[in-house]
């Protein structure tokens, strides 16, 4: 198989053998937080990772803030590699501030560069590599405006109308903007919750009122592109709120005792389950014992099928190469064949 028929293959979708994976498809992604702030620095910084380890999938990792650079918020960049930007400016500062959150051009400014980025990235990459490029659902679009979750958690109750304008506004510019990645050659979108989707701040009722009708729509301009991934982050998710969202993947911290396993998710989601490393603990481990413990374990729980081995979030800069490099030197031990007849 091909890279890309082996990841469709276990996104339980017919690849063009109509046979099942060889092998679990694997990637991971992680920030590069001294060569993200153009998309040539992103794209070389992503190629160079990718050549490095051969994933199956390439996701393109950009900064979070490229989201809401268009409402000016702004970071301040150390310089350093390993070193996450600090929030300098916000637009969200007084009630009377949701009015700025105003529809923006789908392709300028940092909306228009990640569009370049994918369009570069895709020149770049062999054609049976997939590509997807990660989009933040509009409501964790909106609470990047403010400089703590909490800030628009209250808003929402005590400025309901306002924040609902706002966040029109957001999912209006986003829908424009997935419609272009798709057409500068993306496989489809990671789509992220960040942190909405956790039972630590949300109900699923108010996901459902708040969030989903939103996000869906951003999802459903990413039409027919066969790698749409839905990712829900943090503990305590509300993974099964997802399961009709019309996606090839699942990505969530599997590993996360709060969480749904692996096992769990492929009895109830219809699509593959992407994840099984824990990014901040065996991951970050001095050798690879620990993350080849996850990735053995996941095997047997899931059989291997509908399973794309991946981390539960973007991977730490300070992740030995050692432990990547023995992940993905253990998929390839693996053969996977159809069980027998009845």
């Amino acid at each position: 198989m091909n890279r890309r028929e082996r990841v469709l293959a276990a996104c339980g979708r017919e690849a063009a053998s109509g046979a099942l994976p060889d092998r679990p498809p694997i990637s991971f992604w992680g920030h590069f937080y001294h060569r993200e702030s153009t998309a040539r620095d992103l794209v070389d910084a992503t190629l160079e990772f990718q050549r490095a380890y051969d994933w199956d999938w390439v996701k393109l990792n950009p900064r979070k803030h490229y989201h809401v650079e268009p409402w000016d918020v702004r970071y301040r960049y150390s310089g350093r590699p390993g070193e996450k930007p600090v929030l300098e400016d916000w637009p969200i500062r007084a009630p009377r501030d949701w009015a700025r959150v105003t529809r923006r051009p789908s392709d300028e400014g940092a909306l228009g560069e990640q569009i370049k980025a994918v369009r570069l990235m895709r020149s770049a990459l062999p054609a049976d590599v997939p590509l997807i490029e990660t989009v933040f659902t509009p409501l964790a679009v909106l609470a990047e405006m403010v400089p703590e979750p909490q800030t628009l958690r209250e808003a929402m109750r005590t400025h309901a109308s306002a924040v609902r304008i706002a966040l029109e506004a957001v999912t209006a510019t986003f829908e424009g903007f997935v419609a272009r990645v798709i057409e500068a050659g993306a496989d489809g979108i990671f789509l992220a919750t960040v942190d909405w989707a956790s039972q630590d701040l949300m109900s699923e009722d108010e996901y459902r009122r708040w969030a989903r009708p939103y996000g869906l729509r951003v999802l459903f301009k990413a039409g027919s592109a066969p790698f749409n991934v839905l990712h829900v982050c943090k503990r305590r998710n509300l993974l099964y709120e997802f399961a009709d969202y019309p996606v090839a993947a699942f990505s969530w911290a599997a590993t996360d005792p709060t969480n749904p396993t692996l096992a769990d998710g492929l009895e109830h989601l219809p699509a593959g389950v992407m994840g099984g490393i824990s990014q901040d603990g065996a991951l970050m481990a001095p050798d690879p014992g620990p993350a080849l413990a996850e990735f053995r374990a996941a095997l047997e729980s899931t059989g291997g099928r509908r399973w794309l081995v991946a981390p539960g979030c973007s991977i730490p800069p300070g992740v030995p190469g050692e432990n990547l490099r023995a992940l993905r030197e253990a998929v390839e031990a693996v053969r996977l064949t159809a069980p027998p007849a009845r």
